[in-house]
């Protein structure tokens, strides 16, 4: 019998999981796991459980939003033995399971954990934290924290927008000297966005053939500062239709970016808060996150599977950080 750990948050989302908790635990049930319950209570209870306990278990999966999500992943990349993880997303976008073709339906979700491949994920690190889609700062990237959690409940998707447009007029840019590839860029930016996904905030920025999740390489946007009502038009246009070759965006792929601001900048890291920095490192930390995918669906957005009879306990070992911090 496999030993699992069900990590969940009540609060997340519209509350959802507390009618469906019955449901998914008997599918886990049903595929002859020993499922063992945690429900979170606060910031970090997820990563703390993890770290505590993870290694106990062939299996650590979480139902809440991204932040949840990511509170589990970083847990499970300080693992020495990783088990395999699982997620039911149950939060308001759910960004990451969206660019993992992961079921928004939790009882969909919780049977492909029980029948589905093992997808080694990249993770990225912002200074001493960690993220698995996306980190940002600047015009919009706010939104997400920032938008009440009764808001996300009553309108979903549709809160973010109207939060986003309080923000308009109220863009700050910051003079940023940005190294990777061995090149550096310094301008002026209003707005960073350095992910590993198909969708940011439900915004999908790249196309499935695009991107693949495990490459080992941040997809990085960056927006210059806007001077003018056509230059915000233009900029606008571009993102709809992702053309990120416009005179006021830098775009490129890398593996490694430091970046250097002349004042404190607010990031965020999965839509959570993810604290004022002037100098930041990110690394791409490529196979680090064991994770339960369809490999029929997720055709074409990555080239790495592991068969879950294959992975074994051990499977974690292949998202090891070599040393790096």
């Amino acid at each position: 019998m496999k030993k699992m750990l069900f990590v969940y948050n009540p609060m997340a989302g519209k509350e959802q999981i507390k009618n469906k908790l019955s449901d998914i635990v008997q599918v886990f049930c049903k595929a002859d796991f020993d499922v063992t319950i945690f429900a979170t209570q606060g910031a970090g209870d997820a990563t703390r459980i993890v770290l505590e306990r993870g290694e106990e278990f062939d299996f650590v999966v979480c139902s809440g939003g991204d932040g949840t999500m990511n509170e589990m992943a970083s847990g499970l990349v300080q693992l020495e033995k990783k088990p395999v993880c699982g997620y039911i997303p149950a939060g308001t976008v759910n960004d990451f399971a969206s660019s993992l073709c992961i079921p928004k339906i939790m009882k969909k979700a919780a049977k492909l954990i029980t029948e589905g491949t093992v997808f080694c994920c990249d993770l990225g690190q912002f200074n001493d934290r960690y993220f698995t889609y996306v980190s940002g700062f600047g015009a919009f990237t706010e939104v997400s924290y920032q938008t009440p959690q009764e808001w996300k409940k009553l309108l979903g998707k549709t809160a973010y927008f109207i939060e986003a447009l309080k923000h308009i007029t109220m863009i700050k840019e910051h003079h940023m000297k940005v190294e990777y590839n061995d090149q550096v860029i310094e301008d002026d930016f209003i707005l960073g966005l350095v992910s590993n996904s198909v969708s940011v905030a439900g915004y999908k920025a790249y196309s499935k053939m695009d991107l693949m999740m495990d490459d080992g390489l941040f997809e990085v946007l960056f927006i210059k500062s806007i001077r003018n009502p056509l230059e915000l038009q233009a900029t606008l246009n571009a993102l709809l239709s992702k053309k990120f070759d416009g005179d006021r965006m830098l775009w490129f792929r890398s593996d490694r970016i430091k970046i250097t601001s002349d004042d404190e900048v607010q990031w965020t890291l999965d839509g959570e808060d993810g604290g004022v920095c002037k100098q930041v490192t990110m690394i791409n930390h490529q196979y680090a996150l064991p994770i339960v995918c369809d490999k029929k669906i997720m055709k074409g957005v990555s080239h790495k599977y592991i068969e879950k009879k294959e992975l074994g306990r051990e499977a974690g070992h292949k998202g090891d950080l070599d040393g790096e911090i």
